[in-house]
């Protein structure tokens, strides 16, 4: 018996537009984000972005109530040949892998006034938990700024390395007016 499909078309970025907050200068212009999930390739290293992915339905457009940070691994489509009467009309749309976060505390750390963001353990295999969304569910990309605690930052941390090695950030709210304006 022959297989359904082939092969699944990848993506290695996606761009998008960021919801308006109504900000006077709205009308100016639209705010756009862009996403990577790039594998290493001829020695450049990887490059997977961190995102804000709209986890429930009581999530909003500012704060962070109903999201989740997750880490984007990749973005794909499955072949039209998948699609039948039972499969719900989102996954028509674009879709990406991302491995969680451990869920964030209700409310920002006091003394920095940024959330703290843990990796999440693994599970008895191995395997850090992740999930297939729509693309649509991310609402847009953040940055984590590793907690380098009271000790001299690891020489084995580089910009290509540090998501994967470090296991304690800060959710950094202060990238961007509209990053300020979502995550605090």
């Amino acid at each position: 018996m022959d297989p359904p499909f082939s092969h699944i078309d990848i993506y290695h970025g996606f761009k998008f537009c960021l919801d308006s907050l109504g900000n006077d200068n709205d009308f100016d212009h639209e705010e756009t984000d862009t996403v990577k999930a790039k594998p290493s390739l001829g020695g450049k290293p990887g490059c997977f972005d961190t995102v804000v992915v709209m986890d429930t339905s009581d999530c909003e457009t500012t704060g962070l109530k109903g999201t989740r940070i997750g880490r984007l691994k990749v973005i794909f489509k499955l072949p039209s040949q998948v699609y039948g009467s039972i499969t719900p009309a989102w996954t028509k749309d674009p879709l990406a892998y991302v491995e969680w976060y451990a869920p964030l505390k209700p409310a920002a750390e006091d003394y920095r006034e940024m959330y703290l963001v843990k990796k999440c353990l693994s599970n008895a295999d191995g395997f850090t938990l992740g999930q297939v969304i729509s693309l649509s569910s991310i609402r847009q990309t953040c940055q984590l700024i590793p907690n380098f605690g009271c000790t001299a930052l690891p020489m084995e941390w580089t910009s290509d390395s540090v998501l994967d090695r470090c296991d304690i950030f800060f959710l950094n709210s202060f990238t961007s007016k509209y990053a300020y304006q979502t995550l605090w």
